[in-house]
């Protein structure tokens, strides 16, 4: 493939630039653009709508990296964008709302998304709920498969459905779909609930506590990632992994035999794929009934 070239993506003119660039060790900007292009239709509908803060890796996973949230001015006109206004500043926030934002992105080195939990229509009343569950060393994967259980159960017994995905490390993220109707605080605090419960009953295996050395060789409930303007990556976005992961969702039924490495850039594409959370955007729950169990967390 050519060093530089000019691509039409649905009617938009995008320049492409240092195409054979390696972003890890073995993979190049041309397979993370190919990767976004053929995985689009699957990474949209978590994307859109949503204010979208990414990291930059302009010379690879192993060089220096940046998080982006403003858009640049250099971008083009034709990107979508949301005004979000704070104490400290206001920050205009991309979103990726289409295929030909992805590939802009793409080329941009932007290896990681970070879309926000709710929507540009509800900035300040999240439609998702994430539990991140977080190994400490020597916990590993097969720890975070375990608590993973552990949360699906007790979300079952809530009468709340729930989506696993990998993080495309050792951990996994846990969506519950809600109706936009709860602050952050109360997201947060229900995670919080979710988090003591696990480490009162499972204190060797799981832990709520916010200090690392009280945490040490536990799977961390991290309850924080569900306040807003938090980073935690989208279904399907690539990893700085040397293998080049992706936090890809998987199905409930599959826990015991999924791994991170199982999905990478080079093993998803469209072709060979179907989404575990096919159901996921039509399913709006509430926690009315579980706000009086969480308001002394």
């Amino acid at each position: 493939m050519a060093t530089e070239t000019i691509v039409k993506i649905d009617e938009r003119a995008i320049k492409l630039t240092n195409l054979q660039k390696l972003l890890w060790p073995t993979i190049t900007k041309a397979d993370l653009i190919n990767y976004y292009y053929q995985m689009a239709n699957f990474i949209l509908p978590h994307t859109k709508n949503r204010p979208l803060t990414v990291t930059r890796y302009p010379h690879g996973i192993n060089e220096d990296f940046f998080y982006q949230k403003q858009f640049p001015a250099y971008a083009p006109e034709w990107i979508y964008t949301v005004k979000v206004s704070s104490e400290e500043k206001d920050v205009d926030y991309i979103l990726a709302n289409d295929r030909a934002t992805l590939i802009w992105l793409a080329n941009q080195a932007c290896i990681e998304l970070h879309p926000w939990l709710s929507t540009q229509g509800e900035l300040s009343r999240p439609d998702r709920i994430i539990v991140d569950l977080d190994p400490d060393p020597p916990s590993g994967f097969p720890e975070t498969r375990r608590v993973a259980q552990f949360v699906k159960d007790l979300l079952d017994q809530m009468g709340l459905r729930s989506f696993p995905k990998t993080s495309g490390a050792t951990g996994i993220h846990i969506y519950i779909p809600i109706l936009p109707k709860y602050t952050y605080r109360v997201t947060s605090q229900f995670v919080g609930f979710i988090g003591q419960l696990l480490a009162k009953h499972q204190p060797t295996l799981a832990s709520n506590a916010r200090l690392i050395k009280n945490r040490e060789g536990k799977v961390y409930i991290d309850h924080l990632q569900n306040l807003q303007g938090k980073t935690i990556v989208a279904p399907y976005s690539p990893r700085p992994t040397p293998q080049g992961t992706v936090s890809a969702p998987f199905y409930w039924a599959d826990l015991d035999v999924i791994h991170p490495h199982d999905f990478t850039i080079g093993m998803i594409s469209s072709t060979n794929y179907s989404c575990p959370w096919k159901e996921i955007g039509a399913i709006r729950q509430d926690l009315d009934s579980l706000l009086p169990l969480i308001q002394n967390f």
